[in-house]
């Protein structure tokens, strides 16, 4: 029963446009370098214009002869034929409230700060929206209340929700940490493991969309298998 109803949450998320959980943009500013966009919520960060090494975000920034606060970070994909630059290193200062959309696909290093309690928008909160390719290591402040990082990999702060482990992390095997309850959809999408563990009492929580989502695949095995996890031979069970 829990599967189908995984199963109903991943139809409905891929039902809608990633982009649709934002209202289209009305305005879009570009300040020292960074894009800005606007609707009835208020302005988000939405782009970089030209590749850096490093970017750190400011919370308060002057647009239009306006001091605004920013709270939200949407970099999506291309929207209305803007194309968006990735920074190798992305720090984002306290303030910031949710990361409701990550695309960058040269990020390497992800700095999240203590005021950040979603990384995800309204329509696709079965994952982690952070979707960076080449993201090695993920930080987060100490002081965050929602969130924390064990060796580069994010999880909710009580350590039950495993949310992402970065797609070039280094490293052949990972084990999963025996208080983790749930492991969100693409937690493992790209990732270059070549085994993961998980404790023989936790089963059933291995889940194909773990390891990614197309909707090319309607067959969970299938997609599992062109993720390089053929028959499973990746996923081990150890302990009880």
């Amino acid at each position: 029963m829990r599967k189908i109803g995984l199963t109903l949450l991943i139809i409905l998320s891929a039902a809608f446009n990633i982009e649709a959980c934002h209202f289209p943009e009305k305005e879009v500013a570009e300040v020292d370098g960074i894009y800005y966009a606007f609707d009835e919520d208020g302005w988000w960060v939405a782009g970089f214009k030209q590749e850096q090494d490093s970017i750190v975000l400011k919370h308060s920034v002057v647009i239009n002869g306006k001091e605004e606060n920013i709270e939200d970070i949407y970099i999506g994909y291309p929207m209305n034929g803007r194309t968006t630059a990735s920074p190798k290193v992305l720090v984002i200062p306290d303030g910031f409230k949710n990361i409701s959309s990550l695309n960058l696909p040269r990020l390497e290093n992800l700095y999240i700060p203590k005021t950040v309690s979603r990384t995800h928008d309204i329509c696709t909160c079965v994952y982690a929206n952070i979707n960076c390719e080449n993201l090695k290591h993920i930080e987060v402040d100490k002081r965050n209340k929602y969130l924390k990082s064990v060796d580069g990999v994010l999880f909710s702060k009580d350590g039950k929700d495993l949310y992402l482990y970065p797609s070039k992390k280094q490293g052949e095997a990972f084990e999963i940490p025996k208080r983790v309850e749930h492991i969100l959809l693409g937690a493992f999408d790209k990732c270059q493991l070549e085994r993961i563990y998980f404790p023989k009492s936790k089963k059933e929580m291995v889940y194909y969309y773990q390891f990614g989502y197309d909707e090319q695949y309607t067959d969970a095995k299938e997609a599992l298998e062109s993720m390089g996890f053929e028959d499973t031979e990746k996923i081990k069970f150890i302990g009880r």
